[in-house]
């Protein structure tokens, strides 16, 4: 059980990276003097928040494993 507490922890912790790189590289912009154009890709958007929940909820799983005494 403590081992996948740990890949639990350790899987949480790369979603949330990953989830966050997917979420922080979905935007690019154009500057023309004072005019500035952007453009956003929503479902990166949105696979990078799904990411980063995903890795709350293992990080919390790993740790709930890795404190249970008698496991």
């Amino acid at each position: 059980m403590r081992i996948l507490g740990v890949l639990l922890l350790i899987g949480g912790i790369l979603l949330g990276y990953f989830g966050y790189q997917k979420f922080d590289d979905n935007k690019a912009g154009v500057k023309i003097g004072d005019l500035e154009i952007t453009a956003k890709d929503e479902s990166k958007t949105t696979s990078g928040y799904i990411m980063m929940g995903a890795g709350v909820v293992a990080i919390i799983a790993g740790a709930v494993m890795l404190s249970r005494k008698g496991s």
